[in-house]
């Protein structure tokens, strides 16, 4: 099969998904530069695996560079010859100017976030061509892939026309997955990363820690991110004591560093959908906390994987940190069943099955046929 996928945003989820597809297809990915380099870090510069082509073009907002873009991915898909076209959900004018083109290929639209987080309306709601074209990509296109079966129910009530062309799709490990489990973490370090919004429960994480140290458990909350809700609490992270921050992107060479660090990665969210830190997690061995919140409690296992409490409760949350935290070897078993799931159901060859089902299924909704 030849596969073009288009992911401008979710640079290092498509490129492993892509990598894992190139293993027996022919993929065409096509990246936003900037995003790809910030993602893939040193990794951007290797050569891509066999049969993976890549094409990189740059953001931007005036007429020209939007023509510009536009161009050179159609031109691209143009010589590639694709039997169906995969979009990731992001909403450029770019990409919007090739829709009607893309139309006459078979179009797999995955949905990451098939409803706005906390937090993130008023910024969407500032840019109301983005409510457009969100839109015009989910009415545009003949099948969609959602992060899991709550996932899939949320954009089929969302989208009836899509019902039963919907595929549930785990969200793969991110990063590195390390070759040998290594449980030499620092005992009581907790662990909250990404991006800080509303949404992730900031708020819920620092009661948790200022609770658990209230009843004497030598812990220490590592806050590694950027975003808004961070200042809001900045004053009472800082006069704690209890806390350390690593403000910014994280680059991609640190990650391992402060996922190593930690005995348990803890995911405080009011409200989501999935989790790329899950799958961080995943990656690095380590067990995860998690709100019982969206498709994540299909990715994060309570008493398998993981530990998931009800959301907005910091006292739930600090009883589950302090089961790990007091008894390392049972968050070591968790963490080696985290590390197992990376290499099994959600390793990225097994997703890309799943991604190649779903590509049949799509094609034969279309009536057409691959072309090798």
């Amino acid at each position: 099969m030849r596969i073009a996928l288009i992911a401008l945003h979710f640079a290092e989820y498509s490129y492993r998904l892509a990598s894992a597809l190139a293993r027996q297809h022919t993929v065409l990915l096509v990246v936003e530069e900037d995003c790809f380099r910030r993602e893939l870090g040193q990794e951007a510069d290797g050569p891509p695996p066999a049969n993976l082509l890549i094409l990189r073009v740059r953001h931007g907002r005036s007429p020209l560079a939007v023509l510009r873009n536009a161009n050179a991915i159609r031109r691209a898909i143009s010589a590639f010859r694709p039997d169906l076209v995969h979009l990731q959900e992001s909403l450029w004018d770019y990409l919007m100017a090739t829709l009607p083109w893309l139309r006459s290929y078979p179009l797999v639209l995955t949905i990451h976030d098939p409803v706005l987080h906390t937090g993130e309306t008023r910024l969407r709601g500032l840019r109301k061509r983005y409510h457009l074209y969100r839109w015009l990509l989910r009415r545009c296109c003949d099948t969609a892939i959602a992060h899991g079966d709550f996932l899939r129910r949320e954009v089929e009530a969302l989208l009836p026309r899509l019902r039963g062309k919907v595929f549930a799709i785990p969200h793969g490990p991110l990063g590195a997955i390390c070759a040998q489990p290594d449980f030499g973490w620092e005992p009581g370090c907790l662990l909250f990363f990404g991006r800080i919004q509303p949404y992730k429960g900031l708020s819920y994480f620092i009661e948790a820690v200022q609770r658990l140290a209230d009843e004497g458990l030598r812990v220490k909350g590592v806050i590694a991110g950027r975003g808004g809700d961070l200042d809001r609490y900045r004053p009472e992270i800082e006069g704690s004591g209890l806390f350390e921050i690593h403000e910014g992107f994280i680059p991609k060479e640190r990650v391992p560093e402060i996922f190593r660090r930690a005995q348990v990665v803890v995911l405080p969210y009011t409200d989501g959908t999935q989790s790329g830190v899950a799958g961080l997690a995943m990656a690095y061995a380590r067990p995860v906390v998690a709100s019982r919140v969206g498709s994540i409690p299909e990715m994060v296992r309570g008493g398998e994987n993981g530990l998931l409490v009800p959301p907005r409760d910091s006292a739930a949350l600090a009883a589950a940190i302090c089961r790990l935290v007091t008894a390392p070897a049972y968050a070591q078993t968790l963490g080696l069943a985290a590390w197992h799931l990376a290499q099994g159901e959600f390793s990225w060859p097994a997703i890309a099955d799943q991604t190649v089902a779903a590509y049949a299924e799509t094609m034969r909704l279309a009536g057409r046929k691959p072309s090798c």
